[in-house]
């Protein structure tokens, strides 16, 4: 069974078609303006931090390159070594002549003066140290002098050795007695570059150290922050250690959190950070190739879409209000479009039978529209009612004449088919001289005539029908005494409600004609109960003789059958259901019920029912051909 559409008001169908488009048409345009705003902005959130990046790349690699250049020209001078080692072996013993110390101070001047030469009047690094490797120092730059040193205080000793020559970069370390510029001012850290210096027969005759401000070599990253103060910059070295920022500490690993990103730096898409405040940051790095060191940014994403947020924000009252605007504009079109239309429908509703029938009752005045087409159609509206109102009287009454004969026809059968079975009892009984019993039966039957005779009414309540069944049950009850019984259940309140008249005789009879023919006691019953609306009366026998084969034979006859056809032919004898079946069709239609019910052992049960009325009026009104 397909499912039934659910239908729409024209007025409901427009304002929902208007209003959807239009909504559409809003939120398309302002999510792709959304979406489009905030791709530009992580798009130019991406390149500026690959520009940070790169900047600070490049100025760190030059500081870094600086502090390398002033190792490589100190460790290529001839001189600055053959002074610094023959100082080292004079210094080195405790008892020196006068003329040792002389020659040595000499050379430590002459180192002086060397250095000072390299690195500039404007010191491009605020000290160089030169160690022995028995641990005498020469330091020239913010402060010249001659110290002995323990290489156990230095972090830079055991990698500076196994790096063999190459140059170690050693992390941020405090050192007091160098003054610090901008940010190191009150850290006083540093950074110092340190490599080996050989003699010509490769072995290592010493360690240079170039020592660097922090400030200086990150000092391109304070500027950068004053223009774009909601990104935090980190640097860190080859070995993870986190050289930026060096004046405060760093919770969040961001090179850890790099290193399982495995698309490399400065692609399309930078890496999503969440912090323990459950902030949100866009992360983006660079690799320092030379020094492997990595450069990385990170922004909050609330900073880079805070315009478009902000937008946003604004711009979701004006849709909402737009959407409204909209919908309510849309309303009173489609209200305005579909007035005539209601009006017609209203109009087409109120077509009933009384009114059709009253000629003081109209229906339609005007379409009051402007609409060609609706115009148009409430006059062919008019037309038509005014011809169905002319035409509507004769076919009722045809219809209604019609449908009586063939009720009357069909209920007509019954009473000398009825009579004709009750005279042949009396002649039966008179034959055995059951006089008294005859006076009973001839009683009854006048019972029984007056019953039918009473009224022309084809429906009459079910307290007389179930009356009248019962005078002829008590007719056969004479007859067979006591190898019959029979019992008869009606609700109270079923007592007034219209049933068809002589509807239940047919199927009583049917069972003392076909049912009873078995070995007694013979028992029938008689239930009349109110379900759902609809009155049923329940018939029931203890013949069982009905089998499967006879009952299919049966329904699928009557479901077939052809009523106006079958009405014309009916004859007295041998069509008791069939006359049941054909009446409760003619009253009820499709609202009849007639079923029975063979698989119970020994019993057979017909039931009939239709629609509960409980006055005429009602009857007839939902039954108008009547």
């Amino acid at each position: 069974m397909s499912k039934r559409r659910k239908n729409y008001s024209q007025n409901m169908y427009l304002f929902i078609v208007y209003g959807l488009f239009i909504m559409i048409l809003l939120t398309t345009f302002f999510s792709y303006f959304y979406h489009y705003n905030k791709n530009m902005l992580y798009n130019d959130a991406r390149r500026k931090s690959e520009d940070l990046c790169a900047s600070i790349g490049s100025s760190v690699s030059t500081e870094l390159n600086k502090m390398s250049t002033v190792s490589m020209n100190i460790l290529y001078s001839n001189a600055i070594k053959s002074n610094f080692i023959e100082f080292s072996n004079t210094y080195r013993y405790s008892q020196v002549s006068l003329d040792n110390i002389l020659d040595s101070r000499d050379r430590i001047i002459a180192i002086y003066d060397i250095i000072t030469a390299i690195i500039g009047p404007f010191h491009s690094v605020p000290q160089v140290n030169l160690y022995s490797m028995g641990g005498d120092c020469v330091g020239s730059g913010y402060f010249q002098r001659v110290t002995n040193t323990s290489f156990d205080t230095m972090t830079w000793y055991k990698p500076t050795m196994d790096l063999n020559g190459h140059k170690y970069i050693s992390s941020p370390q405090v050192f007091l007695d160098l003054p610090g510029q901008g940010e190191n001012q009150v850290s006083r850290k540093y950074i110092s570059l340190t490599r080996l210096f050989f003699n010509e027969a490769h072995e290592p005759q010493g360690i240079i150290e170039v020592i660097q401000d922090c400030n200086q070599i990150f000092n391109l990253i304070p500027e950068l922050k004053k223009n774009n103060p909601y990104v935090s910059i980190y640097v860190y070295n080859d070995r993870g250690e986190l050289l930026y920022p060096y004046y405060r500490d760093v919770n969040n690993d961001y090179l850890s959190l790099i290193e399982k990103d495995a698309t490399g730096p400065s692609t399309e898409e930078m890496i999503s950070y969440t912090d323990e405040n459950n902030e949100e940051h866009l992360v983006n790095y660079k690799y320092i190739n030379d020094y492997d060191w990595t450069v990385i940014t990170s922004e909050p994403k609330d900073s880079i879409y805070y315009s478009i947020n902000s937008f946003k924000e604004s711009f979701t009252y004006i849709l909402i209000l737009s959407i409204l605007l909209t919908l309510a504009i849309c309303f009173f079109i489609s209200s305005r479009l579909t007035r005539p239309l209601r009006k017609l429908t209203s109009a087409t509703k109120k077509i009933t039978i009384n009114r059709v029938l009253d000629e003081n009752k109209k229906i339609l005045t005007s379409a009051d529209s402007n609409i060609k087409e609706i115009s148009q159609l409430c006059e062919s509206i008019r037309e038509m009612y005014g011809k169905l109102r002319s035409t509507t009287q004769d076919v009722l009454l045809s219809r209604s004449e019609e449908t009586r004969a063939k009720l009357q026809a069909t209920q007509s059968l019954i009473n000398p088919h009825f009579l004709y079975n009750c005279l042949t009892n009396i002649s039966v009984m008179a034959e055995e001289d059951m006089n008294e019993d005859i006076v009973t039966l001839c009683q009854a039957l006048c019972d029984y005539f007056r019953y039918i005779s009473s009224s022309e009414d084809m429906i009459v309540p079910l307290s007389e029908e179930i009356f009248s069944t019962e005078q002829y049950i008590k007719c056969m009850e004479m007859r067979y005494k006591d190898s019959f019984e029979y019992s008869i259940d009606v609700e109270e309140v079923a007592d007034d409600i219209l049933i068809p008249k002589l509807i239940l005789l047919p199927i009583v009879e049917n069972a003392f004609k076909y049912a009873f023919d078995k070995m007694p006691p013979w028992k029938l019953s008689i239930k009349v109960r109110l379900i759902n609306n609809n009155w049923t009366v329940a018939i029931q026998d203890n013949g069982g003789c009905l089998s499967n084969e006879r009952k299919e034979y049966l329904m699928n006859t009557f479901k077939n059958i052809d009523i106006n056809e079958e009405s014309k032919s009916l004859k007295i004898g041998g069509m008791g259901l069939k006359n049941v079946y054909l009446r409760l069709k003619l009253l009820y239609g499709q609202q009849s019920i007639f079923e029975i019910e063979n698989t119970l052992p020994q019993r057979t049960i017909f039931t009939l029912g239709g629609p509960i009325y409980k006055s005429k009026e009602e009857y007839y009104e939902h039954n108008p051909k009547l």
